[in-house]
């Protein structure tokens, strides 16, 4: 059985975007944070929460 952690997940590219996706759906809590904050409201929009700086993020 997975521990559902909560994971603080910074810079969401090409890459960083994909791999927070399947860290969402896998159940754990997730907060974001991107220098353009834009690129978090599909993840927000998925049940992750949308941090404004990245102190606020971890």
């Amino acid at each position: 059985m997975a521990v559902k952690k909560k994971i603080a997940f910074l810079g969401l590219g090409r890459m960083g975007s994909a791999m927070a996706g399947r860290l969402l759906a896998a159940g754990h809590d997730l907060t974001v944070w991107n220098r353009s904050p834009e690129r978090a409201a599909p993840l927000a929009g998925r049940g992750a929460v949308a941090a404004a700086t990245p102190a606020e993020a971890v």
